[in-house]
């Protein structure tokens, strides 16, 4: 019986359907050529990225039984945003310039905005009412 509240697993169904998301929208700009012909695509998928890792650290936290907090939020995301960008040095996406580091920060941010934007998202949602 639903009871308007979510769950652990509908809110990891939400980080999910977010990844699908986001997927297909790097897709669809990677395979037009959007990354390379408007400098706010990039933006923009950092931003969803960071929804997403916001939203799959908000899983963590709630499973692991620890404090969701704004602060852990970002931290995560970071650690995510971090990893991603260390992947694209390793594939040669990115190469060391004095550019790449000015993006790489602006990369970082826009994902710190996304789990920002995960975390209020998150404390909207209907919680699961306690037994007694």
């Amino acid at each position: 019986m639903y009871t308007g509240t979510m769950n652990l697993r509908a809110r990891f169904y939400l980080a999910l359907a977010t990844s699908i998301i986001v997927i297909s929208i790097h897709y669809i700009a990677y395979t037009l050529y959007l990354y390379w012909t408007f400098k706010q695509t990039d933006i923009f998928v950092h931003a969803l990225g960071g929804l997403m890792s916001g939203l799959y650290v908000l899983v963590a936290l709630r499973f692991i039984r620890y404090p969701e907090t704004l602060f852990n939020v970002i931290v995560g995301t970071l650690v995510i945003g971090i990893g991603w960008e260390v992947l694209e040095l390793g594939y040669r996406v990115a190469d060391l310039t004095p550019y790449y580091w000015l993006n790489m920060v602006q990369d970082l941010v826009c994902d710190c905005i996304g789990g920002v934007l995960a975390f209020y998202i998150w404390k909207k949602l209907p919680e699961p009412k306690l037994q007694n």
